[in-house]
């Protein structure tokens, strides 16, 4: 690895982990470059801003995800298992992931929130359609699939993908901030349902076919939300 692209990782790696012990905006620039033993020009010759910074780790983070998605599929799978093990990975909302996902829910009311909510998207995204699309040729020369355009198709699929993860996660903030507590159960069920029965639809799939996120992954994240906000 060159040495730029070493210190760019490095104040990656740094950043992150001062992100989700102290919080994004309680962290400064100045105790990354503190821990670093580096200079604010090394620093701004890598990131522009301390929003481009975790926007790189939102993309990190997203092809992370894929590549433990990854392993887990194989050509010997059916092309539907396939799909529903990428929909499902896309959705970061449990186990490892969540500690980061912690971290950037509060940036998302931020003013700068809605730039690195779609940055994640977008992450997300580039990460995960190219083996959507691969997926999506496997089931139509199998004969499962039916459609004219896998890009097109595949573009609306991680769109409903992502806008669910978001979705949840917008209603848990705004429960947390109103109510000061989790959501019920039913309140999850209907959102989830309606992404997964349109993914269904535009898939050609059965009903049933996909479990985008289980309910006990969210009701977890929730909770975990409400602790630490308390």
């Amino acid at each position: 690895m060159r040495k730029g692209d070493l210190k760019k990782q490095q104040i990656l790696e740094t950043a992150e982990s001062l992100f989700c012990r102290k919080g994004y905006e309680e962290t400064s620039i100045q105790d990354i470059l503190d821990i670093l033993h580096s200079s604010k020009g090394s620093f701004y010759h890598h990131y522009p801003s301390k929003e481009s910074l975790l926007e790189g780790m939102c993309e990190k983070r997203a092809q992370l995800l894929y590549e433990t998605v990854s392993a887990r599929i194989t050509e010997e799978d059916a092309p539907s298992d396939n799909l529903n093990r990428l929909f499902n990975g896309m959705m970061p909302l449990s186990g490892e992931k969540l500690s980061f996902l912690l971290m950037l829910l509060p940036v998302f009311s931020l003013p700068e929130g809605r730039s690195v909510k779609t940055a994640y998207c977008d992450a997300l995204a580039a990460a995960f359609r190219p083996a959507v699309i691969h997926q999506l040729e496997r089931g139509k020369e199998k004969g499962e699939l039916f459609f004219v355009d896998a890009g097109h198709l595949a573009d609306l699929a991680v769109l409903i993908a992502n806008n669910l993860w978001c979705r949840l996660c917008e209603m848990i903030l705004i429960n947390e901030q109103r109510e000061g507590t989790p959501i019920d159960p039913p309140e999850f069920l209907a959102l989830i349902n309606q992404a997964r029965a349109s993914l269904e639809k535009i898939l050609s799939l059965p009903f049933g076919s996909l479990e985008l996120v289980s309910l006990q992954e969210i009701r977890s994240l929730s909770e975990q939300i409400h602790l630490r906000w308390k």
